[in-house]
């Protein structure tokens, strides 16, 4: 059934049910129930194309994957998880995720200029972000609608984000190596720019603090989603004058690296019972490190919350929200 026919079968204009459908004003509270009422019994929806062309709207958010630099895609099922909550919390707005991933920063830029000067969404979500995120700037700078997973010290953090808290994991993966006996703790995190790098390693050693243990710099390596920058990690850790006892990682990739590496050399004491890690970024993975990932990630509720927060930019919502994820620990 098209709006014509619900027209004609309420002996009513079109412009008169477009109205009572779109909640407009200039019309009476009784002749809008008469129409919703029937559009429902006859099971009437609208058609969303046509709606999203008056609108001006596409009917689409862009999600953009972290650059695949170095050919780097290792976390693309964690994404494709989210992405399906992104897209179960979207549907009933006829809204579609549209998945996009560039080579390096400088292509990704590009492709944010392009999304948004021919208009290929109404919105778009960032991940991966940085301490000093030059997206969400040039996105500001724009005005276009936009969503992070991640925080960023960029607008001072006032815009709508949803994101883990890193601080708290940190902590709690620093007093899980204490209580099985760690003393002497090396942390493996991500990069100098990666904000939930930052926030992770200043939750261990506010823990470490805590219990008057003091690190130096050996200690702690800044790296990437890899598992050659996990073996990287061990590398330094061993070259150290005193080698840690136990090592915490942010991610699987870094600990399976790490892993591989240690598990080569001849009466090395480092190994799985002495590491562990945060979160596992892709599926693959926990097969070979569950039981060192200390925490579970609902990606569905994570794609949920990413969902409703670009509903409320999509309907131009100036007030910026932001959600705080809270991972449960593994049992």
């Amino acid at each position: 059934m098209n709006i014509k026919e619900l027209a004609a079968y309420l002996n009513l204009s079109t412009a008169t049910v477009s109205k009572a459908l779109n909640n407009k004003s200039d019309i009476s509270n009784h002749t809008r129930k008469k129409v919703l009422e029937a559009a429902d019994k006859l099971g009437y929806r609208p058609n969303a194309s046509a709606r999203y062309l008056r609108s001006g709207k596409t009917g689409v958010v862009a999600l953009l994957l972290p650059a695949a630099d170095d050919g780097n895609i290792h976390t693309a099922s964690f994404f494709m998880a989210i992405a399906r909550g992104l897209q179960a919390s979207l549907k009933e707005s006829a809204i579609d995720p549209v998945i996009h991933i560039s080579t390096d920063r400088e292509s990704e830029l590009q492709l944010l200029h392009k999304i948004v000067e021919q208009n290929r969404a109404d919105a778009i979500i960032l991940t991966d972000t940085r301490i000093d995120d030059e997206r969400i700037l040039l996105l500001d700078e724009l005005k276009f609608p936009f969503v992070t997973m991640g925080q960023s010290r960029s607008l001072g953090g006032n815009f709508n984000w949803v994101d883990f808290h890193h601080e708290e994991m940190g902590k709690q993966c620093v007093r899980a190596a204490l209580r099985r006996g760690a003393q002497r703790i090396a942390i493996a995190t991500l990069g100098l720019d990666s904000m939930h790098g930052r926030q992770f390693l200043t939750g261990c050693l506010q823990a470490l603090a805590v219990q008057g243990i003091h690190y130096h710099d050996g200690l702690v390596f800044f790296g990437s989603v890899a598992e050659s920058s996990g073996e990287e990690a061990a590398r330094q850790f061993l070259q150290q004058p005193e080698r840690p006892d136990f090592i915490i990682f942010i991610n699987d990739f870094l600990l399976m690296g790490a892993s591989h590496y240690l598990a080569s050399l001849p009466e090395c004491r480092l190994n799985e019972k002495n590491m562990l890690c945060a979160t596992a970024s892709s599926d693959f993975s926990v097969r070979v490190v569950s039981s060192s990932c200390l925490f579970t990630v609902d990606h569905e509720e994570v794609g949920r919350q990413l969902g409703l927060a670009v509903l409320r930019v999509t309907k131009g919502e100036n007030q910026a929200k932001s959600v705080l994820l809270t991972l449960p620990v593994k049992e």
